[in-house]
């Protein structure tokens, strides 16, 4: 909600791969860099049936949808809702996402 990469920064890979909603294939850096610029007025964010599948305890699949609220820079209103999947995977006793791929559903 107030565009501070630091937090997407501590959980994402440095080989981190992901497609946005607008169908950009985006690496770690060019993510927070669309983090940081981001001028929305977000007032309430939300996760929703969000659900995480276990692989061979290295790995981890991870399926939601997320629900955005607020103004655009042009002043208009919005409510946005994604559906998305983030692959995650156990390095050095850390949790990193490492894929991801979000599509907006209305």
């Amino acid at each position: 909600m107030k565009h501070d990469p630091s937090v997407a920064q501590a959980y994402l890979a440095d080989d981190f791969r992901g497609v946005s909603s607008k169908g950009k294939v985006m690496n770690k850096s060019n993510l927070l860099s669309e983090i940081k610029k981001d001028t929305d007025v977000y007032t309430s964010t939300k996760n929703g049936k969000v659900d995480v599948r276990v692989f061979g305890g290295q790995f981890a699949v991870a399926t939601g949808t997320s629900t955005e609220v607020g103004k655009a820079k042009d002043g208009q209103e919005f409510k946005r809702t994604f559906r998305w999947t983030d692959v995650w995977a156990l390095r050095k006793d850390k949790w990193l996402c490492v894929a991801s791929q979000a599509m907006l559903v209305k």
